[in-house]
C-alpha cells in the first residue's frame, strides 16, 4: 500500500526558518501523480519526501479515504509552523485532496512561487510560471534526474497516446516509482538553491501567496473554462509585495471577471473584446488576446512535468 524507496538522491540538508521565536520548520516534500488530477480526476499516487531523502510512495488508487483517514489528512492539514509541505504549483493537488477526499491542504510553502521571487530579485520577467521540469533543468543540472525523468516522461506519453490511465496499473512500473521519487526528494535541492539571500519577508510572501495558491482552485463551486485558470501566467493577486493603496474606499465595486471568476474591484479589470458588458481581469485579458494563438500555453504544458 505504499513503499519506501531510500537513497534516490544525494542528500542535501535544507529546511525553512520559522519567523519568530527561533524554531525550525522541517519540511517535507510532496507531489500527486494522477489521470487528470483535479476534481473532475484521480489521485492515484501521492509521494512524500523527508529532508533525508527517503521518499515514501503511497498507493492512493488502492488505499482511496482509508490513506488520509489514517494519518495523511492531519499531516496535509497541518500549518507551516507544526509542518511545512513544500510542494511544485499546488493548486490541482489541493482541488483534487478538497473534492474528492476533503482534505484541506494548508502549511504550503510552494516552489513555484518563490521561483517568481527568485526571478524577480534578478530584475527578470515574472508574469510567466515555469514548470518544474523548467526549474529542474534551470538550477539543480542533474544528469541522474534528466534522465530519470526522461524515462518516465516517455512512459506517460505512450499512455497518453493511447488513452490509458498509467497512474492506475498495477505493478507500477520501475521508471515510474522512480520518476515519482526523483520528483519529490528534488524539491529539497530546488529549495536550497532558491532560498539563497531570501529575506525573512520575502519567505513570509511566498508562504502566504502559497496559502492564496492552495486555495485558487479549490474555493470555485465549479471551475471556469479551462484556458482562463490553467495557463503560464501568474495569477493576480498570489504574491502581494506591497499593501500601499491597496486599501478600499466606500466607492470600490467589486465585479467577477467573466474568465477566471476571481472578484476584483471594477477599477482594475478591462472589457472583452468579445463580448458586450463582459469584464475581464488583466490575466485573462491576455489569454483572450491569445485565443488564435495557444503555442506558448502549449509549450508551457510540454514543459511542466
Amino acid at each position: 500500500d505504499y513503499r519506501c524507496l531510500r537513497g534516490s538522491l544525494s542528500s542535501h540538508d535544507s529546511g525553512v526558518r520559522h519567523h519568530g521565536p527561533s524554531k525550525e520548520r522541517i519540511p517535507h516534500g510532496w507531489y500527486g501523480r494522477w489521470w487528470n488530477l483535479s476534481r473532475e480526476g484521480t489521485l492515484d499516487i501521492l509521494s512524500i519526501a523527508t529532508r533525508h531523502q527517503d521518499v515514501y510512495l503511497f498507493d492512493i488508487a488502492k488505499l482511496g479515504a482509508l490513506a488520509f483517514d489514517s494519518g495523511l489528512k492531519r499531516l496535509l492539514e497541518s500549518d507551516s509552523d507544526t509542518k511545512t509541505k513544500l510542494m511544485y504549483d499546488c493548486r490541482n493537488d489541493s482541488d483534487a485532496l478538497m473534492h474528492l477526499y476533503d482534505v484541506k491542504l494548508a502549511g504550503v510553502l510552494d516552489l513555484q512561487l518563490l521561483e517568481i521571487i527568485h526571478r524577480r530579485n534578478k530584475n527578470q520577467r515574472i508574469e510567466f510560471l515555469r514548470g518544474l521540469k523548467k526549474c529542474l533543468d534551470t538550477y539543480v543540472h542533474d544528469q541522474e534526474i534528466e534522465v530519470i525523468k526522461r524515462k518516465g516522461v516517455e512512459e506517460i506519453g505512450d499512455g497518453k497516446k493511447k488513452g490509458v490511465n498509467i497512474w492506475a496499473a498495477r505493478p507500477l512500473s520501475a521508471d515510474l516509482k522512480e520518476y515519482c521519487a526523483v520528483d519529490t526528494a528534488a524539491l529539497f535541492s530546488l529549495l536550497k538553491l532558491l532560498k539563497k539571500r531570501k529575506t525573512d519577508l520575502e519567505i513570509s510572501i511566498v508562504l502566504e501567496g502559497s496559502e492564496r495558491f492552495a486555495d485558487y482552485f479549490r474555493s470555485y463551486e465549479s471551475l471556469p473554462m479551462k484556458e482562463f485558470i490553467w495557463n503560464p501566467f501568474l495569477p493576480l493577486k498570489i504574491l502581494i509585495f506591497s499593501t500601499a493603496g491597496s486599501s478600499s474606499t466606500a466607492g470600490d465595486k467589486s465585479e467577477k471577471c467573466q474568465g477566471c471568476r476571481k472578484e476584483f474591484k471594477k477599477t482594475e479589470l478591462k472589457v472583452a473584446a468579445l463580448a458586450d458588458q463582459a469584464w475581464l481581469c488583466g490575466v485573462c485579458k491576455k489569454i483572450e488576446g491569445r485565443a488564435k494563438d495557444m503555442l506558448a500555453v502549449t509549450r508551457w504544458l510540454n514543459n511542466s512535468e
